[in-house]
């Protein structure tokens, strides 16, 4: 078994702003990754390699408590929220607060999700500062990589783009950096996606209301993964089949923390369906 923790949940999230206790929380997450998730020593790897190497599917674990020891290393790996970063008048990481117990051997990722508030402000100190956010998630302990989410409007492309280009420009040769995608994104052929610096894309085919089928993957960023959620069986469907060309990694959301029952039909290539709907 190991033990992925976070923060304490009591952790003071004005204290957040201070450098001194952001950097005690980042080294508290750190250590228990460090101590209980161990990883193999990888040797840099091109794209195509890393992208290979991740399992069949890959559970979603927000910012919840997660006990995912059932879990079978050979098909599941987990995309772990690792911290947000909020955007003002200044940058606020916050660490993952809750606990999450994983098999050993599991595929990892780190996850960061950026939100940009009304006061947000787009300039080289901003850019610098989310750049560094997403590396201090990078440079976690035996994970394979990174992901960022960040639902970027139009006019937030370019600060997105540069930030992307500075954590790129920072990772070890081979390590995987990788986006999740609004659908819109991928059914551009040729559009603002395509000169990203990142390894994948995963498009969000879940949450899109009278929207649903109306997109076609053509970004190549986006055809090696899928992403969908437990309680939209019908969207599963028309995701899963958009494509017989290839066999994505799907990336699985739950509205609330996995169970058991779930994670026993994944480990028999199920994918489970939850019709209690989101909290």
């Amino acid at each position: 078994m190991r033990y992925i923790r976070g923060v304490p949940a009591s952790f003071p999230l004005s204290g957040l702003k201070k450098r001194g206790a952001l950097n005690a929380a980042l080294l508290t997450l750190a250590l228990f990754l460090a101590a209980n998730l161990r990883g193999d020593n990888r040797a840099p790897r091109n794209s195509a390699t890393i992208l290979a190497a991740a399992p069949p599917i890959v559970l979603w674990a927000w910012e919840e408590p997660e006990d995912l020891r059932a879990a079978d290393p050979a098909r599941l790996g987990v995309a772990f929220l690792a911290e947000r970063v909020f955007l003002g008048n200044q940058v606020i990481i916050v660490p993952r607060h809750q606990r999450i117990l994983v098999p050993e051997g599991i595929w990892a990722e780190a996850v960061v999700r950026i939100e940009p508030g009304p006061g947000f402000v787009d300039n080289e100190t901003t850019r610098r500062a989310t750049a560094d956010a997403v590396l201090r998630a990078a440079r976690l302990p035996a994970i394979r990589g990174v992901e960022v989410d960040f639902d970027a409007t139009p006019p937030q492309r370019a600060f997105y783009a540069d930030v992307l280009r500075q954590v790129r420009a920072a990772l070890p040769p081979g390590e995987r950096l990788e986006i999740t995608a609004l659908v819109s994104w991928c059914a551009q052929p040729q559009g603002w996606m395509e000169t990203l610096p990142i390894d994948a894309a995963v498009p969000m085919n879940f949450r899109l209301g009278q929207h649903i089928g109306s997109w076609r993957v053509e970004e190549p960023l986006c055809a090696g993964a899928v992403g969908i959620s437990t309680d939209e069986p019908d969207q599963q469907q028309l995701a899963l089949a958009s494509d017989s060309r290839i066999r994505p990694t799907i990336y699985l959301f739950a509205p609330r923390p996995w169970t058991a029952g779930q994670l026993s039909a994944l480990n028999r290539g199920q994918i489970p369906q939850d019709t209690k709907g989101v909290r």
